[in-house]
């Protein structure tokens, strides 16, 4: 192996499809198509799992429910033993204990990414997992992450901040802005306001969302409004909309996989989480189409969303204080274009895959030189 190469072992519980799950697959194909030596494990039979072996990547099947799993953690060092692996690198909770064992066994440094900007459980068990010396370094996809480990008691030298990225092609080269509205029936001149996120828990503030909306169409009745993301078509968000009084103007997609093309056809896009946050996937694409944002100011979206800049920040948990920022973009479309140029610039310039990819085979060296 030429000493410039490296060769890594990623792994990731991967049920559904997020935006751990693309990033982590960004990272894999990048490295691979840069000469390195890449595995991943993952769920089988996943959406992850799926596109990683159409692309070529050295993909196997692994359950990792649990997380400690002596079958698991026997196969995965088996992985790094044959693949003569230098690094595991870990992407998701689950995987992060599988990983750090592996790494234990068989004597590789371990990395393990951290998305999000909750506060680690406040258990042994957890302290061990962040704090033990057996982590070579956590990658925070924000400051705002970063922030959050180090008060946790992480060692900052310890934490490495390496921002998600889109890759600028594919969302610059979105063409059709009226597929989406041709599909649910909507002129170029209908007003559109959108949330894309899962919906699996409370925090991402699906909720806020339709409570800003239940204002807005009191002045505004011809505004309409998408959800899309895992479950957002469901019975339960039915219910949730029906509970505002919001039948016939949201439009509930479910999962898709034409995201870019979704966020075109926006008018607005909508960040309201009431926490947790590391570095919105759906900001971030949303800037890089160039679409005006609203976000609530949790986590890492103050380092995507400048206020009055590149976007709008509003608290969390305010509908009112949300719905206003949205008025305020429908109202001002000059206003709301200057931020969508600013916002698309700075993804250009900040956040792209080659850049997230780069710091990655930085980082990876960076820790292999520590140990020699």
């Amino acid at each position: 192996m030429p000493d410039d190469r490296l060769s890594v072992l990623h792994l990731i519980e991967a049920p559904s499809w997020t935006g751990a799950m693309s990033q982590t697959f960004e990272l894999v194909v990048g490295l691979k198509n840069r000469g390195h030596t890449v595995a991943l494990a993952c769920t089988p039979g996943s959406i992850l799992f799926e596109r990683a072996d159409a692309a070529g990547v050295d993909v196997v099947g692994m359950e990792m429910r649990s997380e400690l799993n002596p079958v698991t953690i026997s196969k995965l060092a088996h992985m790094v033993r044959t693949r003569r692996s230098q690094i595991v690198h870990a992407h998701r909770a689950h995987a992060h204990s599988l990983g750090m064992l592996t790494a234990a066994l068989t004597g590789r440094p371990f990395i393990v990414s951290r998305r999000v900007s909750f506060k680690p459980k406040d258990n042994a068990g957890s302290r061990l997992k962040y704090t033990s010396g057996r982590v070579a370094r956590i990658v925070a996809v924000s400051e705002g992450v970063k922030d959050v480990l180090v008060e946790y008691g992480v060692p900052e030298e310890r934490v490495t901040v390496i921002y998600s990225g889109s890759d600028p092609a594919r969302y610059s080269a979105v063409g059709d802005r009226m597929a989406l509205r041709r599909e649910l029936g909507l002129g170029e001149d209908v007003p559109l306001v959108g949330k894309v996120a899962n919906f699996y828990h409370g925090w991402k503030g699906h909720d806020i969302f339709l409570g800003a909306a239940a204002s807005i169409v009191k002045t505004r009745p011809g505004v309409r409004f998408v959800l899309a993301g895992h479950r957002t078509d469901e019975e339960k968000m039915r219910a949730l909309i029906e509970s505002f009084g919001l039948s016939g103007h949201v439009h509930a997609l479910g999962y898709r996989t034409d995201v870019p093309t979704i966020l075109a056809a926006l008018d607005v896009s909508v960040n309201s989480p009431r926490a947790g946050e590391g570095l919105s996937g759906a900001v971030r694409e949303s800037l890089a189409v160039g679409r005006p944002v609203v976000a609530t100011d949790v986590g890492g979206n103050r380092e995507l969303v400048r206020d009055g800049e590149t976007g709008l920040l509003v608290p969390p948990e305010d509908p009112v204080a949300l719905a206003a920022a949205i008025d305020r973009l429908l109202g001002d479309p000059e206003f709301a274009g200057g931020l969508a140029s600013t916002g698309a610039r700075f993804v250009r310039e900040n956040l792209t895959i080659d850049r997230m990819v780069e710091e990655h085979e930085k980082l990876y060296r960076e820790i292999l030189a520590e140990r020699r």
